[in-house]
């Protein structure tokens, strides 16, 4: 591709709300241009980049036995009735009504597929089968950030096997994250594989696959000893323990003006937080629940959610009111027809402070024995140093992006949408599922973060927008005729090449040619002529070397086939 044909629009500014490396160089770059908040176009540069990340994972699913197919980005909203993931999902959720039918933008096709599988799979004898496809999706997300990090529209591969029974559904687990596994060592991308949460999609079991980048906005928890890791949302471990205070070792109620979080009752009864307890009143299935925890750790909602069962949300001042429950002041002794749950780390003797049900009151010197609690929970979220549940060593927390998930879903959708087979023995058994999937965009935003430096970026060759930048720094019309040659000889040998052609000066084409971030540089100038050489420069190292005009197509190859 000659640089003069090519739609090549890199920019000197970048957008004030780009803050990570990958938003500013692929603006810069002229990789993406943004046309609205959280949706992006992909430029010619971008797109090819894109299109090879795809081929990549598309190449690795079909050798585990994936059939590709394409469902419809607008689904009916009866489909998603039927799952109760419609009246389940937030405002993320885009609903439109249409001439005949409602219709939702689809976040997933957790449904769409579930409804062909049920209607098109009989018998055990069409199990196993897993489908994949790649998709535009649709999450109206209240904060997009991060350029490609998180959109409100973006590609999605998204893979769903299905499965007679438990052993099925493992096999084919397993197979997806083997290709999972290759497909991101193809793509350069040093993952993690974490335990992680189902969240809006169901299921039990679930893992991501994340890369650690001081620009990521999920947690990654690891452990330094054993190598434990979990996503921060699902991550357990052993609190640090509290000092033991001597103070208030009898239960008595204690003035509290205006006071109504942990750390104003701490300092003011000049005691540590860790010897108050936090109380929480949270709205599940329409009634309320009273939640516990230690005053120096924080409720993890996705845990407890998980842990119940249920959708949970916090409870309104006017939700409190109509109960009777003071906010700001609530406890746990003497509260009457709420369920109370509490976090493992308020199993210690105490005593402890707790809120008295009565405004500008805290009791003091409270005991378990003071309270029923009906059910104990892991429901903290993880700190930094706290102790690993495994094997008692330090847990570090780092920054990280997840790239990948994996869910098994078992029987969350066939049940509610009634997706059955018959058995070899004639009985009639829902189908076990399992979903997958890689944001794509958000994949070459991840490759951008881990190559790149103060020059541009600097593309893996698996995914480079071309293989080689060809540039020439010449002014006789020989010199010009030889690199005509050399760009015709490249493409002949099937070598990608951006052959910078435009009437630019040096500088300038070096400046590009580091920004867009092609794997290597091929540079005729007068210098290196008059050695009869062509100077070869590898993206990722600083030193170019000087190659014989006749050996450059065979140092190209040699170099591209490399690892």
């Amino acid at each position: 591709m000659r640089a003069s044909k090519l739609f090549l629009k890199t920019q000197k500014e970048i957008p004030k709300e780009a803050k990570i490396p990958s938003h500013k160089l692929l603006t810069k770059g002229g990789f993406i241009y943004q046309t609205a908040s959280g949706s992006f176009s992909l430029l010619p540069l971008g797109f090819l980049v894109f299109k090879k990340i795809e081929n990549i994972i598309r190449d690795e699913l079909n050798k585990v036995g994936c059939q590709e197919i394409l469902m419809p980005v607008v689904q009916p909203a009866r489909l998603w009735k039927e799952s109760g993931r419609y009246f389940e999902t937030g405002e993320e959720l885009l609903k439109a009504k249409g001439r005949e039918e409602e219709f939702v933008l689809a976040m997933t096709h957790e449904e769409a597929i579930t409804d062909l599988v049920r209607k098109m799979v009989r018998s055990h004898q069409d199990l196993p089968i897993i489908f994949n496809q790649f998709q535009t999706k649709f999450r109206d997300e209240p904060r997009p950030r991060g350029g490609l990090i998180r959109l409100r529209e973006f590609v999605m591969q998204d893979a769903y096997s299905f499965d007679k029974d438990e052993k099925g559904l493992d096999e084919s687990y397993k197979k997806i994250v083997s290709a999972y596994e290759k497909i991101f060592k193809r793509l350069d991308l040093p993952v993690l594989k974490v335990k992680a949460s189902s969240g809006i999609m169901g299921g039990k079991d679930s893992e991501e696959f994340m890369v650690l980048l001081e620009s990521g906005e999920d947690g990654t928890v690891i452990c330094q000893k054993c190598h434990y890791k979990a996503n921060i949302q699902t991550a357990s471990s052993i609190p640090q323990k509290p000092e033991k205070v001597a103070k208030f070792k009898e239960k008595k109620e204690v003035d509290t003006p205006k006071m109504i979080t942990v750390s104003q009752v701490a300092d003011y009864l000049r005691i540590k937080p860790s010897y108050i307890v936090k109380s929480m009143v949270y709205k599940m299935s329409g009634k309320l629940i009273l939640v516990l925890i230690r005053g120096d750790l924080e409720i993890n909602e996705e845990k407890l959610q998980n842990a119940l069962g249920a959708k949970i949300e916090p409870a309104t001042p006017s939700d409190c009111q109509k109960q009777g429950i003071i906010p700001g002041f609530v406890g746990p002794v003497g509260l009457k027809n709420i369920p109370i749950y509490a976090d493992f780390s308020l199993k210690l003797d105490g005593p402890f402070v707790v809120g008295a049900n009565k405004i500008d009151t805290h009791l003091v010197g409270v005991t378990l024995k003071d309270f029923k609690v009906d059910k104990w929970l892991d429901i903290a979220k993880v700190k930094e140093g706290d102790i690993c549940q495994k094997c008692g060593g330090k847990l570090t927390i780092k920054k990280s992006i997840e790239l990948g998930h994996t869910f098994k879903l078992r029987t969350k959708y066939s049940e509610s949408m009634k997706a059955y087979f018959v058995d070899k023995d004639g009985k009639k058994k829902p189908i076990l599922m399992g979903c997958y999937g890689i944001g794509l965009e958000r994949v070459m935003a991840a490759i951008v973060e881990t190559h790149y430096d103060e020059n541009g970026i600097i593309w893996p060759k698996s995914v480079a927008p071309f293989s080689i930048y060809l540039m020439d720094i010449v002014t006789t019309a020989k010199d010009k005729k030889l690199a005509e040659q050399l760009y015709n000889k490249l493409k002949t040998n099937g070598i990608e090449v951006l052959y910078d052609d435009r009437d630019k000066t040096a500088g300038f084409k070096f400046a590009e040619a580091d920004l867009i971030g092609c794997p290597f540089r091929l540079t005729i100038s007068r210098r290196s002529l008059e050695k009869n050489c062509i100077e070869i420069k590898e993206r990722a190292k600083k030193e170019p070397e000087l190659v014989k005009v006749d050996k450059v197509i065979m140092k190209v190859k040699e170099k591209l086939e490399m690892k």
